[in-house]
């Protein structure tokens, strides 16, 4: 890749004034604007900053090693070109001072300096995923234990299990329960979100299966279904319609779109379980075919209608009554769940705690502690100590974010708004890890564009242009992309912005 900067990173390197998110493509640079950013401010003319006044997040600690080693080798080039510059010889050893690190590394540094804040043991360690996964499974099975053996007394245990069994034994209650718990941790306010679920599982007032939380879901995902298939199917009836020869098939395809749109009228989970049983009737085109292209295709997208509303039907099997009598039951399980989640972290902190020893999500939870309090509620002097000591934080690989990673940098940067997060939303692979893209395209759509932000403003910067594929890859990428890639599929619309170039 050359050195020179084209105009959408050069405005990423030198772009100042609030916080800044970058999108940045696949191939299109994001370490170097970083490491060139970075680079920038240490040699700014009027005002050169030194490198340890940065805190960059890296996500993992082979990607901050690596890091570390680029801005080593930018540096040096910077030197060689300029041998007298006293300052820049200073930052090679400010180099190793300065925090490059993982968001855990970063937190676990915080908390010792101040655990006398929060209670916990300086001294502490961070256990490692091996010696978590033992102390889960020891307190794991004495929960479960003491759970069996009072069974008979709690009739919201006895619901989960049979509930959430998932087959003729027990075996995947453990991993429920752990699942459960690791996505609460992952919020800035666990015991609020097991709460929201509890008030979402709760059924008792509804009067209609699509006036609970599931069925709202499923009859929204169907009548967006029907209105995709509406629309294909009246452009085959148009189309049929102005073919001389295929009055049959136009009528065909009429009654179908009738039965469709009669099917989306419906309001009441009943009424979709009474119009749910459509007629295609034949599709009969004459031996004389006036258009063969055209038939085949009105074939292909009928016979694709047919099938893709018969999947969706599948879950429209059972009446209303009886959908919410079996929700009542999962209801019941739920309050069993959240119950037996609640007692695993009490158990899990007091093990922790006995062995002094900190995992992964405490270190996040506590620095939210000493950075927000524990009601979550304002930016503490603590975090404003913290943050007056970094000019800007730098978090690379931001679209794997988690909401209480965010709410760290947020809080480290609410005085100086001065936050660079770069990243790529179309490469957010870590879901499974409980990473929430959300957050990356929450920003993005909020924040204006970097020419139109005033000071202060949050703003963005599209960086598009790929240095490491040939035209042909690059134009095959975009034809396929924007043709699969919208909102409700990957999270955004892939267009013009968003192409690679």
């Amino acid at each position: 890749m050359a050195d020179k900067l084209t105009p959408q990173q050069a405005q990423a390197v030198y772009d100042r004034g609030g916080k800044l998110l970058v999108s940045a493509a696949a191939g299109s640079g994001k370490t170097k604007v970083l490491v060139d950013r970075l680079m920038s401010y240490l040699t700014d003319a009027k005002d050169p900053a030194n490198l340890d006044e940065f805190l960059i997040i890296t996500y993992t600690k082979a990607a901050a090693s690596e890091l570390r080693g680029k801005i080593a080798a930018k540096l040096k080039q910077q030197i060689a070109q300029d041998p007298e510059n006293r300052h820049l010889q200073k930052q090679m050893q400010r180099l190793f001072l300065t925090k490059i690190s993982t968001v855990h590394g970063f937190c676990a540094d915080i908390l010792r300096e101040y655990a006398y804040k929060l209670d916990i043991a300086a001294d502490f360690r961070v256990a490692d995923e091996n010696e978590c996964a033992e102390i889960r499974e020891t307190v794991m099975t004495d929960l479960l234990d003491r759970a069996y053996e009072n069974a008979a007394e709690d009739a919201d245990f006895r619901a989960f299990v049979d509930t959430q069994g998932l087959g003729r034994d027990d075996r995947l209650v453990p991993e429920i329960l752990l699942k459960v718990y690791d996505s609460a941790r992952c919020h800035l306010d666990p015991t609020g979100w097991l709460e929201n679920c509890l008030r979402a599982a709760e059924v008792s007032e509804a009067a209609d299966a699509s006036e609970t939380l599931w069925g709202r879901y499923l009859m929204a995902d169907l009548q967006d279904y029907l209105d995709m298939q509406i629309t294909v199917m009246e452009r085959c009836a148009s189309q049929a319609s102005a073919c001389p020869g295929l009055e049959k098939a136009a009528a065909n395809l009429q009654d179908t779109v009738f039965q469709l749109r009669h099917l989306r009228e419906s309001e009441t989970w009943d009424e979709i379980l009474a119009r749910k049983k459509i007629d295609y009737g034949r599709l009969v085109f004459p031996k004389k075919n006036p258009d063969p292209d055209l038939t085949e295709r009105m074939k292909a997208a009928r016979n694709a209608c047919k099938k893709g509303m018969e999947k969706k039907l599948q879950s429209f099997a059972d009446e209303s009554s009886q959908l919410l009598l079996d929700l009542q039951q999962c209801a019941a399980g739920t309050r069993g769940l959240v119950a037996l989640v609640r007692q695993f972290d009490r158990e899990y902190s007091r093990a922790k705690r006995s062995r002094r020893v900190l995992d992964f999500g405490d270190l996040e939870h506590k620095t939210l502690d000493l950075l927000v309090g524990k009601s979550r509620s304002s930016v503490t002097a603590a975090a404003r100590e913290v943050g007056r000591r970094f000019r800007e934080i730098m978090v690379d690989e931001y679209q794997d974010s988690n909401g209480v990673q965010d709410a760290i940098f947020g809080a480290l940067t609410a005085e100086k708004q001065s936050c660079f997060m770069v990243g790529d939303v179309k490469q957010s692979i870590y879901q499974f890890r409980l990473a929430d893209p959300g957050i990356f395209l929450e920003k993005y759509h909020a924040y204006e564009s970097a020419e139109e932000a005033s000071d202060g403003q949050g703003r963005k910067v599209f960086l598009s242009h790929n240095f490491r594929s040939g035209p042909e890859v690059i134009s095959a990428v975009n034809d396929v992309f924007s043709c699969c890639m919208s909102p409700r599929v990957g999270g955004l619309r892939y267009g013009e912005a968003e192409a690679l170039r």
